[in-house]
């Protein structure tokens, strides 16, 4: 590359990063949603693909600038207060961008930067937050944040220990690559000049400290685990297999002391911590047969012992044979051993846990001390046998008989689309749940191919349900999920659902299918209305489709005034089973022009029922035109006191009943039918209009007002 087209190419990433920067301010000041931020991010996403990089893009992070191909960004106030000082706070020390990086993921980086500003230290790192998001083209490498662990001085013999400790492991031939304990950028920072240490290993550590308890706490401290103000027993139980890990690499001599430490630091932890510590880790390693446990438990007194054996009924494996393994594994002497049984037997006896029901159910009440006397001699050894049931008898044979069968008998499909739900449930990418789920549909479709109802209704239902869960949390991810429901929608899908309407099976299946394909069933619906060819097919389809109408109703309103008239008089009716909420919507396509389209409309306003349906009626009455004999005609339809109520108040208003008098006549016929008491009134206001003889129209409405006085 020559010289000239570095430095272009330098310039063309500056450019570049002002133009993340400039996104990221966006993203601080307004909401992601805005317009200002998608603007933003569509500028960055078509500077970086402006670069035409083969290779990753490599931008380092300092205490002073941005560094690209090694050599500082020039100052820029945007990029320094934008992207540096954000990422430096956040330990970012090197951003990887690979050529795939999409929009979205510029816009989950955006996002989380501008966020950076209120994280604070504890939490997940940046690189948790963008791998959690789904973004993977991007790529930011973590500063190591070193542990500051103060080291009093010890004595010569501790520091002879410790250089024998140290030859001993350096003659020590490895077998293999190292194994990190803890990650291997986690370490100390010597700030003691004085110290002669260039290092210090976690074996070192382990014989510096001396104190299991400390240690723990200290190795909890690795991996941010301790928080301020913990008991010292929180790191011992949660550290203390790496602790026992540690203390096992030690001479022998040395690790029997420690372990004798350890089991006086478990005996001091309160009685739920001991008893969760001893079921969790250490009976199960005496089990194992691993000499902490045995180390440990020895030490104890035969009390503790005791209680600490009887919590074996407690584990998983739990079976009265595990106790005679448990004292074999201890290779306690034969008084003690003596002792500690009855202590055993009466702490099991006291103990209000399922632990004696199940000595009890299982037979055990009469042979539990000889099961405490299993011979031990060499030549019988049935302790590692004694835990486990490995006999196959005929009921063993036939429970494997049925499982080999089961597997056998097991729907692949079934199985595929189960794993891929569970896959696409908790993929933060929405391309890739995307993917994952356009290999899905296809599958789904097949089954409505087949007329597999029941298993097209089942996995088009556990589909729809994704999309509720995510909608708060990953509403981009819920977005393909409603994506994926569309495509199942095509047409020849939705005409043989159509097709199966008014059999028993259709009753059945028809409207669950339609249930979980929600809102992503409407446009594909309507736009086969819209065809002569598939109208009088998808038209069965129509009581499904309204008996779900409350669910996809705002989707029908959202395209209501696109549609072609015919189409459009289908779609209102969905809209009148759907209630209350879309009464403007039916009133704005009421049309002189139409007059198919608005007797719909009036007739579903009517169907809704509601005080705000009824008075967009009656106003359509009171503008008159050639739609009032339509709207009077919804009006009746109404529940019939409402209807009366409105009719008074039309007719309660002269302004009315001179400007539609033929009108006032026609409803004033109808309520007087409907025997409304409330009428009386309205009569003697109209009664006086008989006299209006230069109007014959209004002078009837007044006779006839007077004749029903």
């Amino acid at each position: 590359m020559s010289r000239v087209d570095a430095t272009d190419r330098r310039q063309a990433v500056i450019d570049f990063l002002q133009s993340l920067a400039r996104a990221a301010r966006q993203f601080r000041t307004y909401p992601p949603t805005s317009t200002l931020c998608s603007e933003a991010i569509d500028a960055c996403h078509r500077s970086f693909a402006a670069l035409g990089i083969d290779e990753p893009l490599l931008v380092r992070v300092t205490s002073q600038h941005l560094l690209v191909f090694d050599e500082p960004v020039p100052a820029d106030t945007a990029v320094e207060q934008e992207l540096r000082r954000p990422l430096h706070a956040s330990r970012v020390g090197s951003i990887e961008c690979d050529r795939s990086v999409s929009a979205r993921d510029w816009t989950q980086f955006c996002t989380l930067v501008a966020a950076a500003r209120r994280a604070g230290r504890s939490g997940p790192t940046l690189a948790e937050r963008l791998m959690d998001a789904g973004v993977s083209a991007i790529v930011p490498r973590m500063t190591p944040r070193p542990e500051v662990i103060r080291l009093v001085d010890q004595p010569a013999p501790v520091r002879d220990l410790l250089s024998a400790e140290r030859a001993r492991q350096a003659a020590a031939t490895p077998t293999g690559p190292a194994q990190y304990l803890y990650p291997p950028d986690k370490g100390w920072v010597r700030l003691d000049p004085t110290v002669d240490d260039h290092s210090i290993s976690l074996t070192d550590l382990t014989l510096l400290v001396g104190d299991p308890t400390r240690l723990a706490s200290t190795l909890a401290r690795l991996v941010d685990d301790a928080v301020d103000g913990d008991e010292p027993s929180e790191p011992l139980r949660d550290r203390y297999d790496d602790v026992v890990t540690l203390i096992g690499a030690l001479e022998p001599r040395l690790g029997r002391l420690l372990l004798a430490k350890l089991s006086r630091a478990v005996l001091d932890l309160d009685a739920d911590r001991r008893r969760a510590l001893l079921r969790r880790s250490i009976l199960p390693h005496l089990i194992d047969g691993r000499v902490d446990a045995e180390a440990i438990l020895t030490e104890f007194p035969d009390v503790d012992l005791a209680d600490a054996l009887g919590l074996l009924f407690d584990l998983e494996m739990a079976s009265p044979q595990l106790l005679p393994l448990a004292l074999d594994r201890l290779h306690l002497a034969a008084d003690r051993r003596t002792r500690v049984v009855p202590l055993i037997e009466e702490a099991l006896g006291s103990r209000p846990s399922r632990a004696a029901d199940r000595w009890a159910a299982a037979g055990f009440d009469d042979q539990a001390r000889k099961l405490t006397h299993v011979d031990a001699a060499p030549a019988k050894q049935f302790g590692d046998f004694a835990a486990f049931d490995l006999s196959i008898d005929e009921a063993t044979r036939s429970i494997l008989a049925d499982a080999k069968h089961a597997i056998e008998a097991d729907d692949s499909i079934d199985t595929w689309l189960a794993c891929v739900l569970r896959l696409a449930r908790i993929e933060p990418n929405p391309s890739a749940a995307a993917a994952l789920l356009g290999r899905a549909v296809p599958l789904v479709q097949g089954f409505v191919r087949q007329e597999r109802w029941q298993d097209a209704a089942r996995w088009l239902s556990r589909v729809a349900a994704i999309a509720p869960e995510l909608e708060t949390i990953r509403p981009d991810v819920a977005a393909s999920v409603h994506a994926a429901l569309a495509r199942f929608c095509d047409r020849e899908t939705l005409l043989r659902l159509a097709a199966l309407c008014g059999t028993e099976t259709g009753k059945a299946y028809v409207p669950l299918l339609v249930a979980a394909l929600g809102r992503a069933i409407v446009p594909a619906w309507l736009d086969i209305l819209a065809s002569a060819v598939d109208r009088p097919i998808a038209m069965r389809l129509r009581p499904a489709v309204c008996e779900c109408a409350v669910m996809l109703a705002p989707a029908v309103a959202a395209r209501l005034q696109a549609l072609r008239p015919d189409v459009a008089v289908v779609a209102v009716g969905v809209l009148g089973f759907a209630g209350a909420g879309y009464e403007d919507a039916l009133a704005g396509i009421v049309n002189p022009a139409e007059e198919a389209l608005s007797r719909e409309a009036l007739r579903a306003l009517a169907r809704m029922a509601t005080l705000k349906a009824a008075s967009l009626i009656a106003a359509q009455i009171e503008r008159g035109g050639a739609i009032q004999p339509v709207a009077e005609e919804a009006l009746w339809r109404l529940p019939t006191p409402l209807a009366l109520t409105r009719a008074r108040d039309l007719l309660g208003r002269r302004e009315f009943v001179a400007h539609c008098p033929q009108s006032a006549a026609r409803l004033l016929e109808r309520a007087a039918h409907g025997g409304d008491a409330a009428l009386e009134p309205i009569l003697e206001t109209l009664a006086p209009l008989r006299f209006h003889f230069w109007n014959p129209a209004v002078a009837r409405v007044g006779a006839r007002a007077r004749d029903l006085m």
